[in-house]
């Protein structure tokens, strides 16, 4: 006898079977119940969760010898022939193969003819999204007004391509992906009926692979049987599927957070010895990352984490070692290197630098941390005062200095004379401490703030300027005045009332001209000709002005 593989052996026959998508199957056995059935139905949604199954158990419905009930018997000569794809009524075509003109046109004269036997001739186009534009135009009028004896249903993996004439002509149902715990629910049956051993995790293991499609999972736990025969080892399933224990995965992130650099390669080697791609470990540290983040904000939840029971003890204990802005930050580091993986001539060693960089981020002080040491390390009388306060002691001395130099001397000069003093000042130690450090830390907290011309504290303010060709990102900050006010009171220790963010103008075209004109007299009246003639004919020069 031949064998059936478990998709098809184990294909749902009635809806009530049908896995997943009680949405969908209620509203059509309401429809089949109450007569209120449509000529077409457009059905869509990701491979493998139930649109064409769903499609003939619908054609067994309405052609049951029993009459339309809502649900098939199963038993009648039409029932079986559609399990078995024989029936002469129920025509499945695939408009990957069949997608041209003349195939619709084929298709628009056979409907012109009744039935063989059945009540309904029904059309199931699976991929109809395939079908070339003019296949789309020819089947238009057909699907909107077919003969009482056909009904059509269509099957797509992408609604986007679908025209909207045609999606207008249908009923339309969205087929979810199935959940992960239906998965392995239905998964765990089959291996029972089957007489398969299989162990927690690798039932949790294989239903995951699926990613919510169930004839994926189902071909994964075939393809499973028949490498591993009746018992199923959770080794089993990490050499075909090719998927690394979490333990290792596991051990790979906790030694970034330790700083483990040894450990790291290590554990990297391991993983690619057991036949992983750089791309592939990066993207099971991702998953990593985001089940210890899941953890940490909902707790253990096998529906979002997709983790057999045994993982949940490991999975507690790493998120206790990590901050969710941890988490954020590896994220961050590791989506980026996935992405560039793709296009890199060396990916391992690429792989290896960034897992080294991760290393470096997780060694970071918090701002907490930072303000810290700062005011430890203030000194004297400047212990435990805050950055703020010693900015503005700082500010203060210099205007009295200023001051003393008399209402003769101008303020930029004045200035200049107290950068220049080898004298001590009043808090020597605050300046050289508060000038280098605040301003980088706004700006690697906000980007915006790298074009930015000036940053400066003025008292209890915050001064911002951008040129006139940076408009863009003085907007963005513009709107993250909240955040920044939070920022200059996590940073400087005490908040800020007011946040200005200034534009600079383009100087106007009278202005400029103007500038242009007097940059030309200077230029000439400087040229040493100029200034030998002068020197012999005593006079005043006068620069004419361009035309």
């Amino acid at each position: 006898m031949t064998y059936r593989v478990i998709a098809r052996k184990w294909r749902p026959q009635s809806f009530a079977d049908v896995v997943g998508q009680e949405t969908v199957t209620k509203t059509l056995r309401n429809a089949l119940g109450s007569g209120r059935i449509a000529h077409a139905f457009l059905f869509s949604g990701v491979r493998g969760v139930g649109k064409t199954t769903t499609a003939l158990i619908l054609a067994k419905a309405l052609n049951c010898h029993q009459g339309i009930s809502q649900e098939p018997c199963n038993e009648c000569p039409s029932c079986v022939e559609i399990a078995e794809g024989n029936s002469v009524d129920v025509l499945e075509i695939d408009a990957a193969s069949n997608r041209g003109i003349d195939s619709i046109r084929e298709l628009r004269e056979s409907v012109r003819y009744g039935t063989a036997r059945d009540r309904f001739k029904i059309y199931i186009i699976d991929e109809v999204h395939m079908l070339t534009s003019e296949a789309f135009n020819a089947l238009l009028k057909t699907l909107e007004e077919p003969p009482g004896h056909v009904k059509f249903i269509l099957a797509t993996t992408e609604f986007q391509k679908i025209p909207a004439t045609i999606a207008s002509r249908c009923q339309r149902f969205d087929f979810k992906p199935i959940p992960f715990r239906l998965i392995q629910d239905r998964l765990r049956l089959i291996c029972q009926s089957e007489g398969i051993g299989i162990t927690d995790y690798a039932l949790a293991t294989v239903a995951a692979a699926g990613q919510g499609s169930m004839r994926d999972a189902q071909s994964a736990l075939d393809q499973l049987i028949a490498f591993s025969g009746d018992e199923i080892s959770d080794e089993d399933v990490r050499i075909l599927l090719g998927i690394p224990d979490q333990s290792a995965v596991g051990a790979l992130l906790k030694a970034i957070r330790g700083g483990e650099r040894e450990q790291l390669m290590a554990c990297l080697e391991h993983l690619v010895g057991s036949g992983l791609s750089p791309l592939q470990i990066a993207q099971k540290l991702i998953e990593r990352v985001r089940n210890v983040l899941v953890f940490k904000v909902a707790g253990w939840d096998p529906d979002l984490l997709r983790l057999p029971d045994s993982d949940r003890a490991d999975l507690e204990a790493q998120a206790g070692e990590f901050s969710e802005l941890d988490l954020i930050r590896l994220y961050d580091v590791l989506n980026r290197t996935a992405g560039e993986l793709r296009w890199q001539v060396y990916p391992e060693i690429h792989l290896e630098l960034a897992l080294l960089k991760l290393v470096e981020v997780m060694g970071l002080p918090s701002i907490e941390e930072v303000i810290g040491r700062l005011q430890s390390v203030a000194g004297g009388e400047g212990v435990g005062k805050t950055l703020l306060e010693n900015e503005q002691e700082r500010a203060a001395a210099v205007e009295q200095k200023r001051s003393s130099k008399g209402p003769g001397v101008p303020r930029k000069e004045a200035s200049q004379t107290e950068n220049a003093s080898s004298e001590p000042s009043a808090s020597p130690a605050k300046t050289s401490i508060v000038q280098p450090d605040w301003r980088e830390r706004f700006v690697d907290l906000f980007s915006e703030l790298q074009t930015a011309s000036q940053i400066a504290l003025e008292g209890d303010k915050l001064n911002v300027r951008f040129r006139a060709g940076d408009e863009f990102d003085a907007k963005v900050l513009m709107h993250k005045r909240d955040a920044l006010k939070k920022a200059c009171a996590e940073i400087l220790g005490n908040p800020v009332t007011d946040v200005r963010i200034e534009l600079e103008k383009n100087p106007a075209p009278q202005q400029k001209q103007r500038a242009e004109v007097q940059n030309h007299e200077r230029s000439v009246l400087q040229d040493p000709r100029v200034e030998e003639f002068l020197r012999h004919f005593p006079g005043r020069a006068v620069v004419k002005k361009q035309p």
